[in-house]
């Protein structure tokens, strides 16, 4: 339940009003091109009409960035920092701690063009590779709970990536630190009422560390066809990477050591994955009755694989998984007389599937984690939803907004070992007198019903000035990891779906010289699924998050441009528990930095030229639930460069300027403080050919 101070709120959600606007007559002089957002609702809507939070990046912006990972891009919005693993890993945190172990990418929903690019109970901390990120058309990130447009994921926000969308023909080519290369293809041909247009990439990282390269290659290809009556766009993305895996280096601050800094204690890891997606949304006019409305659906079929060793962890065990599935998004919206209403409903199977083997022996034979066959078990899935949603313009100033989502989801396992927590020959660990590590259930079948929903309102104070108020609910599905993936003697994982509410306000203005967001949130998490100290998955977690989110951006001239983002956050436990005999209740969740954020100063002196430098900051953060052990933080400088002579652009980057030794996520595990080590200095050089 919401436990917030509704004074406090008041009081300050009464002190941003009261901040200095432009009246309607200055800002009719001054107005700015309209900025659209779309993940909301799957579809375009005005971000000044927004009832919540999303931070966005757009076409112009990515390639100025020409990002080698994701989290560069992230960077750029309050809430929300995406913390690079080695290559293209990546563990997501969107107003949240950043979320680590099996099932817990299942708290942040990612999709491609409003679609999830992954099945509900089958999400991967690192899935976002398998997106084309780098020829994307613009990066959105939804921050708070996700609209009735989305179900089971959305708890803490959506990361959704617009696909490519070529306005010119053109190639690249980018060559940089550490034997970095990469080339970028992009093609667009139309005739007729058709269209036709192919964006693709390839990339070979040498590493920053030692035996930690990558190669990597993905294509959107996307048709669209039109009418008087019906618009389709159909997109195929497909992706692979092959990547040799750097692990954690060990030690209080050893990533400040130069003698270990670059080194790789686990040469042997690596990391093989592909997938293939292929949707088509099909979008048209049609008639409810007496009124005439719009209506869209999306078919679409999914297919991914991936093979990784687990070197975090002891025995160094291998996965395998991967997935196939099939949906159908669906929504009709209809408009009349100031209301404008939506309704959907969306299905979706899947066929997952999870194998895990250990190649090497540990320690003794009776070891509990022992040499073999750990799991192999198949999940088939059905998912089923309807959703409605309604605003209504009161007046106009003021617009209210409510809606409702109900999901059912089942679940049929059927496990392909023997059963229980013996060997994969039936004999038992320590000497055949104890059970083993990993548990088997039995052919079982699961089902969660769920419902989330939303109630907010907007206020416009004048042309350039609004605020929202908005109340809404969240859940997630526990992940087939989390269900069938037992260990000791865990025979049954009775788990429920995670659940959230939420309350956010925030002001927003913008004018053709400045855009200011303030945002306040708080939220309340139950039934969070964890593993308790003997290794049972629980769900008797709860956790309270709560802070303020900032963006602010200023044309000061023609030719410079100010912005900065941040966040301030506090994320705790809510709940007793006893960990290494100390309490955690009231503590802060591990890796949860309360103060993260980045600024920009943009010179344009010329439409050819351009020059940013960008600071990027993130606060300290525990490493542990007993908050015994933390990360000092980080300050890192980077510096972009772009000019273009006719149809030829060419642009530079230096990243980590000044070569501080950082680390892009620390960590407290198995008695030992461990980091993944961000990258020293870093020299890149693109040049672009238009056609």
């Amino acid at each position: 339940m919401i436990t917030c101070n509704f004074t406090k709120l008041s009081v300050v959600f009464a002190a941003l009003t009261a901040l200095p606007t432009i009246t309607s007559s200055e800002a009719n002089e001054s107005a700015e091109i309209e900025t659209i957002v779309v993940t909301g609702r799957r579809d375009q809507q005005p971000l000044d009409q927004l009832i919540g939070s999303a931070g966005q990046v757009g076409s112009e912006e990515l390639d100025r960035i020409s990002h080698a990972h994701i989290n560069q891009v992230t960077a750029r919005m309050p809430g929300v920092w995406l913390s690079r693993g080695n290559g293209q890993e990546v563990l997501a945190s969107v107003r949240s701690p950043v979320f680590t172990g099996a099932g817990s990418c299942a708290e942040i929903l990612t999709t491609e063009d409003g679609l999830p690019i992954r099945p509900t109970g089958m999400c991967n901390v690192n899935q976002l590779f398998e997106v084309n990120t780098e020829q994307a058309s613009g990066l959105e990130v939804w921050r708070g709970p996700g609209t009735v447009f989305y179900g089971s994921n959305a708890m803490h926000g959506v990361i959704n990536v617009l696909s490519p969308s070529i306005d010119q023909n053109r190639v690249s080519l980018q060559l940089g630190s550490h034997d970095y290369s990469r080339i970028k293809i992009g093609w667009r041909g139309v005739e007729g009422s058709q269209s036709l247009q192919v964006a693709a990439n390839g990339v070979s990282d040498g590493g920053f560390k030692d035996e930690s390269g990558f190669d990597q290659q993905k294509i959107s290809i996307k048709h669209g066809w039109s009418n008087a009556d019906i618009e389709t766009q159909t997109h195929l993305s497909a992706v692979n990477l092959n990547q040799e895996t750097a692990g954690y280096i060990k030690g209080f601050k050893s990533y400040k050591d130069d003698a270990v800094w670059k080194t790789n204690p686990n040469p042997e890891a690596y990391r093989d994955a592909s997938a293939v997606r292929l949707s088509s949304q099909i979008s048209g006019q049609g008639s409810l009755g007496q009124q005439s409305g719009s209506w869209k659906i999306t078919p679409y079929v999914r297919r991914s694989s991936m093979t990784f060793l687990q070197h975090y962890l002891p025995g160094q065990a291998q996965e395998q998984n991967g997935q196939s599935s099939a949906g159908l998004q669906t929504s009709y919206q209809v408009d009349s007389n100031g209301l404008t209403l939506w309704f959907g409903a969306d299905a979706e199977w899947a066929d997952m599937w999870v194998k895990e083997s250990q190649a090497n022996a540990l320690g003794t034979p009776d070891n509990v984690r022992f040499q073999g066959q750990h799991y192999d078990f198949e999940v088939k899935s059905q998912q089923y939803s309807v959703f409605s949603n309604a605003e209504w313009q009161v007046s106009d100033k003021l617009t209210v907004e409510a809606g409702l989502r109900y999901e059912s989801l089942v679940y049929d396992y059927q496990n392909n070992m023997i059963v229980g927590n013996t060997r994969d020959d039936g004999t038992l660990c320590k000497s055949n007198t104890g059970s083993c590590r990993y548990f088997r259930p039995a052919d079982r079948s699961d089902r969660t019903d769920d419902v989330n929903y939303q109630i907010g309102t907007h206020y416009a104070f004048t042309d350039s000035t609004g605020a929202f108020l908005r109340l809404a609910s969240a859940y997630r599905a526990p992940q087939i990891n989390e269900l069938y993936r037992l260990q000791k003697e865990q025979e049954i994982a009775d788990v429920k779906p995670e659940q959230l509410t939420s309350i956010e306000a925030g002001l927003r203005y913008q004018s053709a010289q400045w855009f200011a967001e303030v945002s306040l949130y708080q939220m309340d998490k139950d039934q969070v699924i964890v593993k308790d100290s003997d290794s049972f998955v629980v769900n008797d977690g709860e956790t309270t998050h709560h802070g303020i989110e900032w963006q602010l951006r200023h044309q000061i001239s023609d030719d410079w441009q100010l912005s900065t983002v941040g966040s301030w956050a506090v994320h705790e436990y809510s709940y007793a528990r006893l960990y290494g005999n100390i309490n955690i209740d009231g503590n802060d969740i591990d890796t949860a930095p309360r103060w993260q954020g980045s600024a920009h100063a943009l010179y344009q002196p010329t439409e050819r030229t351009s020059v940013e430098l960008e600071w990027v900051y993130l606060g300290k953060y525990f490493l542990d639930p007993q908050n015994a052990h933390e990360y000092a933080g980080h300050n890192v400088l980077n510096v972009r460069a772009q000019q273009s002579y006719d149809n030829w652009e060419f642009a530079a980057q230096l990243t980590n300027l000044f070569d501080r030794h950082i680390a892009d996520r620390a960590d407290y595990g198995f008695g030992s403080y461990r980091y993944f080590v961000g990258e020293g200095r870093g020299v890149s050089l693109e040049v672009k050919r238009l056609f």
